[in-house]
């Protein structure tokens, strides 16, 4: 069952009862693309990148993770389990062969898709992702409105490398990363808090056993403070056959954003 409030809202009823929330964006019958959004995050970030995708005729859907946005809590879920409702998803919406790629928090996530269900993949695609035991620090309060999330990347940039302080503080993108933030804890902080605890925890799959025939793609910038280049080294490393890009003069978020077209059209190809 699908409630369709808008193209931003929709949920499908999953099999074990829960609700699962995504958006669409881009060409409805363009090659399909899932992405899985940072952390905090949810299905809005896909907004930042809608018009490149509409542009590469791309359908790109972004799925929010239990306990953010629209998505219901999942009490004892794990990383390895989260293939099993993109699946679900995939399904439901008849889509056979499907990319998936994950931004920062989301690289995990497709990556357990990697090992999971190579035989529904075309791509995987990493930007900016985390590796293994990575600790995003202190739990979350719940964001009690825009203006706070707004306040928070006003702040939180005054840290960041020139070319990330320049993405984020461009008003359209703050706009959005602020809304997105903001849907990430519509449920309270719970969901976001728990997802904390997975990524230092074992995540249950190892980069090693993902098969060769799989082709992952990684995108990293070196002047990255949120997630270091080491880290995105080393996760290029343990994947067989991993393509990598390193980007000399890009950070965290303006990899992802400066290069999108160039990431959804290899991952849409």
């Amino acid at each position: 069952m699908m409630m369709n409030n808008e193209n931003n809202a929709k949920t499908v009823r999953l099999r074990d009862g829960r609700q699962l929330g995504y958006a669409e964006f881009g060409e409805p019958k363009g090659r399909p693309v899932f992405h899985f959004h940072g952390y905090p995050g949810s299905r809005l970030e896909g907004r930042l990148i809608s018009t490149i995708a509409a542009r590469c005729k791309v359908h790109f859907i972004a799925v929010d993770r239990p306990g953010m946005g629209l998505s219901d809590f999942k009490p004892k879920r794990t990383i390895p389990d989260w293939p099993d409702d993109v699946v679900e998803l995939a399904d439901f919406l008849q889509i056979d062969q499907f990319a998936v790629e994950g931004a920062s928090g989301g690289g995990p996530y497709s990556l357990a898709c990697a090992c999971k269900i190579p035989d529904r993949l075309t791509h995987v695609g990493v930007l900016s992702g985390v590796g293994p035991q990575w600790d995003p620090g202190e739990s979350w309060p719940r964001l009690i409105s825009l203006g706070d999330a707004e306040s928070f990347w006003r702040t939180f940039s005054e840290r960041l490398p020139e070319p990330d302080r320049k993405a984020v503080l461009d008003p359209q993108v703050l706009r959005g990363l602020s809304e997105e933030m903001y849907e990430a804890f519509r449920q309270g902080a719970e969901g976001p808090n728990y997802e904390k605890e997975l990524y230092s925890r074992d995540w249950g799959f190892r980069l090693q056993d993902i098969s060769p025939t799989v082709d992952v793609h990684l995108w990293h910038g070196e002047l990255d403070v949120n997630v270091a280049i080491s880290m995105g080294r080393a996760v290029a490393k343990a994947i067989p056959h991993c393509k990598a890009k390193f980007y000399a003069e890009e950070g965290h978020y303006s990899t992802i954003l400066n290069h999108s077209e160039e990431i959804i059209k290899t991952l849409s190809s």
